[in-house]
């Protein structure tokens, strides 16, 4: 990933989930952890437009790589990606930033730091939705059905995976994804089980999250015309120092792109000057 000014975003294909991603100067860090997909690629509409002296890096979901299962709760991938921080950074100067997924898993992160008297500099929810309690089956089909449609553009009418465990869903999804002439060309030389196991179990552990109780500031990005989900109110009743919201535009599988991107950016950069 190239920035406009030149710096290239060091993101690696190594198993572990701490990935460099812009130098820079500034104390403040800001953390971008991975959405339900695993990879960090997404932020790179925001990384462009951040100042040029941020330093940012990534949290890239294990499992993507041969050398690692995915994780199967997100309190223990709160704890992983801790780990790893803590080898690079003091937790009072990272700004912990999920898309999506990736919210639950820095709130989750938030409150493990604050637990131990450690409270992050902000945390900041991109398009988070507070999770639903006891999903059914159909509409966990149906969601990673609609995940692998968008985010590896297969067409859904390909992907017949009901009535089918999730070592199943995950195999026949792979297979029409191979034989699919719309699979982006990055993904035809990955291991599709893999990337899509990993999309599964972080799918079963958002419907297993209990969101905690927080003590520290939220801020919540929403679309320009938040839907019912976009709420805040059940954020609120867990981030007892309050909910910010900042509305960029877009929709929610578009948030994180152009001209939206960049006011995230602006948002980060406004909020944490340094």
């Amino acid at each position: 990933m190239e920035h406009r000014d030149g710096r290239t975003a060091a993101v690696t294909l190594a198993e572990r989930s701490y990935l460099p991603m812009l130098p820079g100067t500034r104390r403040t860090t800001f953390v971008f952890v991975h959405p339900v997909g695993g990879s960090v690629s997404g932020y790179v509409d925001v990384l462009a437009a951040l100042p040029p002296d941020t330093p940012c890096v990534g949290l890239r979901a294990r499992g993507l790589g041969p050398a690692g299962e995915p994780h199967r709760n997100v309190p223990a991938m709160a704890r992983r990606y801790l780990a790893e921080l803590g080898a690079h950074h003091a937790p009072e100067d990272l700004v912990l930033t999920g898309y999506s997924f990736g919210g639950l898993v820095a709130l989750e992160m938030a409150a493990q730091l604050e637990a131990v008297g450690r409270r992050p500099a902000g945390t900041v929810l991109l398009g988070t939705w507070f999770p639903l309690q006891d999903v059914p089956r159909v509409e966990h089909v149906a969601t990673f059905r609609g995940l692998v449609s968008a985010i590896y553009r297969i067409p859904r009418e390909l992907l017949e995976l009901e009535g089918l465990s999730d070592a199943a869903m995950v195999a026949a999804a792979a297979a029409a994804a191979r034989d699919c002439p719309t699979l982006p060309a990055e993904y035809r030389s990955a291991d599709l089980n893999r990337l899509f196991g990993v999309l599964a179990a972080n799918l079963r552990m958002t419907w297993a999250y209990r969101v905690p109780h927080y003590g520290g500031p939220v801020h919540l990005v929403r679309p320009e015309r938040p839907g019912p989900r976009d709420d805040p109110g059940p954020w609120s009743e867990r981030c007892t120092a309050g909910v910010v919201t900042h509305d960029v535009g877009g929709e929610h599988n578009s948030l994180m792109t152009g001209a939206h991107g960049e006011r995230i950016a602006d948002v980060l950069a406004t909020c944490w000057p340094d």
